[in-house]
């Protein structure tokens, strides 16, 4: 006999050989802790002074002050004060970074309030900016945290990033002054070259072993020729560290021969300095390492690491890794947090304007578009290893078999591995595909959409969604290649749908669907039939989403695709639960053999978690508690987080309908945690159910 009564407590999944009775709870297995969040960029290793400045923000926070914005020239070290006073504060609730200044535009709030939601557990925040907006004040309001803000431009782009209380702090760093968050509490920190005495330190620090530390006065001439900026002075000695044969008096002699003293831009001295002690430095670099500095200053991407060097640069990657470590022992490049073994850099907002303007200038262009396009092909190669990894069902249009093999192994081992390098893109996709529009490569971009159609059906950016498949379409269309073409619309119409753009999406699948008939392809043609009574079902038009799905079938048993019919079946099932919930059932039920008969474990649990929905509004509420709360199980092991949600909330309607009100408000909860991180106006709903318990 094999039998659970009483108060049995099932965590995770439990298979039951024979009878269930008693008050019997399930309770989804808590996930892994996340580790917490620690976002900010190392401290330099040349910081130096900034004793006054550290004062007046220690006040500051002291008197109260949560949101501080520094503001000053390139290169006086905005972001090396900020990283540096953060860091010495106790943020138990983590650290927060994002860097604005894309590579080509400044990057979104919504991609920012994505990745920092994500890392506090959120795995799939939602698509509205409101929504993302709120959530990340929901999710910071218990907590203290450090956020800096580096590269603003604008304040509208600062404010939904910042978090609720007063307990954390806020820094944003902007060359402009940033004066209309005044309004918002902000404490405004002009940032001022450094003092003479720190300039000198700082010179003489990164010189290291040359003779200039035994020069005051050498040095001191020398530290007002950087105009006592942190990046020239860092530059300088780090040029001078290199070649100790050189006297500090040429090194004065090259930064103030190339700009004039009277420019009509007062900036433009800086500007000018700052070029020359970059190309100092670039003089000293190696042929090869200033090819990799040249190709860097063309990459649309936000950082680098070495493998994405070594496939641009088509070098080893271990040529790759080392060309990178000496760009950053040159203080071109910041290293970022480490990702498991590999380390990826920034290169330096005034270095990257420099290095494209080198490239522009020595680099012909079919050579500057060849680093382009390697990179392209890279991504696309790394990309289709993740899709086959993560959605190998969804990866229809593959690359076909006269493509070669890519020439090295993924940067990944690992299913997590790979959708975190698929994310490491979000803020740097558009540009890549905008570069690759640009240059006229129509099969790349569309190929690139495709590829990372794991990134968007598991974290849901729909507004990167939306826009990357607007792009992919009109590239896929530009090849005449029709197959393409649908690809685009049907992955397209789906981000809209979910996005809530429903006009929009009826009338992608609808495009989709003549040209499917057109061309003859039953299977596409039923995809596009499936969309659109999905999308009218959403809507609260089931009549006319009917005949779309009874279609949809007919054509996929045709061609032989019973997953299709399931999930058609499915939706049609979830129609006739209001009204015949005996006949949903039977549907729910066929659906479910379907998929177990084709190996879809995924959506058979959907299935089931349905026919038991209906088994309890039929009136047999036991055997629906059970294949419910199986099917929570399963959904559970997978990550459906919508659907675990929804199987809560029908588990704790079937214990309110069987007078068991401790249960469903225990059921209610659960759901509640769940909806709130991914539909935060159900988590409303369903409180509102259980406080009425």
């Amino acid at each position: 006999m094999n039998q659970i009564g009483g108060s049995a407590q099932l965590t995770g999944l439990t298979v039951q050989a024979r009878d269930v009775f008693g008050g019997v709870h399930h309770h989804v297995p808590a996930a892994a802790p996340l580790p917490l969040p620690r976002q900010l960029p190392p401290v330099v290793r040349h910081f130096t002074d900034r004793d006054e400045d550290r004062r007046i923000l220690d006040n500051a926070r002291a008197s109260g002050a949560c949101l501080f914005v520094i503001s000053g020239i390139g290169g006086v070290g905005k972001t090396a004060l900020a990283t540096w006073w953060l860091s010495q504060q106790d943020h138990a609730g983590g650290q927060f970074y994002a860097d604005l200044s894309g590579p080509l535009e400044p990057v979104a709030p919504t991609v920012v309030l994505r990745r920092w939601l994500r890392a506090v557990g959120i795995d799939r925040p939602p698509a509205d900016l409101a929504e993302l907006i709120g959530l990340w004040r929901s999710a910071t309001a218990a907590r203290t945290v450090a956020v800096l803000i580096d590269g603003a431009d604008d304040c509208a782009r600062v404010r939904p990033l910042i978090p609720a209380g007063t307990v954390s702090s806020t820094v944003v760093t902007s060359r402009s002054a940033l004066r209309d968050l005044a309004v918002d509490g902000a404490v405004l920190h002009p940032l001022k070259p450094l003092p003479l005495p720190a300039a000198v330190q700082l010179l003489t620090r990164m010189a290291g072993d040359h003779p200039i530390a035994s020069a005051p006065e050498t040095a001191a001439r020398l530290a007002e020729a950087c105009h006592r900026l942190p990046l020239p002075l860092v530059l300088a000695g780090a040029r001078l560290s290199a070649r100790p044969q050189h006297s500090a008096d040429a090194a004065v002699n090259a930064l103030t021969s190339s700009y004039s003293p009277a420019p009509a831009n007062p900036e433009e001295p800086i500007r000018m300095l700052t070029t020359a002690a970059l190309d100092a430095t670039y003089q000293t670099l190696e042929a090869e390492h200033q090819g990799i500095y040249r190709a860097l200053g063309l990459l649309p991407v936000t950082d680098a690491d070495p493998d994405m060097i070594a496939a641009a640069c088509q070098t080893s990657r271990g040529h790759a890794e080392w060309a990178l470590e000496a760009l950053d022992e040159q203080q071109l490049l910041e290293p970022l947090s480490q990702h498991g073994s590999r380390v990826r850099y920034r290169l330096l907002p005034a270095a990257r304007e420099h290095a494209q303007a080198l490239a522009l200038r020595h680099d012909p262009e079919q050579d500057r578009l060849l680093v382009l396009r390697r990179l392209c092909e890279w991504i696309l190669d790394t990309s289709t290893h993740a899709q086959f990894a993560l959605t190998p069902a969804q990866a229809t249009l593959r690359r076909s078999t006269a493509d070669p093999e890519p020439a090295v192994p993924p940067p990944f081992d690992s299913d997590v591995g790979a959708l975190a390098w698929l994310e490491s893109f979000e803020a740097s996709l558009l540009d890549v595909l905008g570069a690759a529009e640009t240059a006229g490569w129509d099969e790349l971009v569309w190929r690139l959409v495709d590829s990372f159609w794991p990134l968007f059906l598991r974290r849901h950016p729909y507004e990167l969604w939306i826009a990357a498949h607007e792009i992919g379409l009109g590239a896929a269309r530009r090849t005449s290649n029709a197959a393409a073409v649908r690809q685009m619309l049907l992955s397209g119409a789906i981000g809209l749908n979910a996005a809530g753009r429903v006009k929009d999406a009826i009338r992608w699948y609808g495009e989709a669907s003549d040209a499917a008939r057109d061309a003859g392809d039953l299977r596409d043609e039923g995809q596009a039939l499936l969309g659109l009574g999905a999308c009218h079902h959403d809507a609260g038009m089931p009549e006319q989403a009917r005949p779309y799905l009874t279609r949809a079938i007919a054509l996929w048993r045709s061609c032989g695709y019973p997953r299709g019919v399931a999930l058609a079946t499915i939706v049609l099932g979830e129609i006739a639960l209001a009204e015949a919930p005996g006949h949903a059932l039977g549907l729910f039920t066929e659906a479910r053999v379907e998929l177990l008969e084709v190996d879809d474990p995924y959506d058979a649990a959907r299935a089931l978690t349905l026919q038991g929905h209906a088994r309890v509004l039929t009136g047999d509420t036991e055997t629906g508690i059970r294949e419910m709360t199986t099917g929570l199980a399963a959904l559970a092991d997978a990550g459906g987080t919508r659907w675990q949600a929804r199987a809560l909330e029908w588990l704790g309607d079937a214990h309110r309908s069987k007078g068991d009100g401790a249960a469903a408000r225990e059921y209610y909860q659960q759901a509640e945690q769940l909806y709130e991180v991914i539909r935060p106006a159900d988590a409303e709903r369903i409180r509102a159910l259980a406080a009425g318990l």
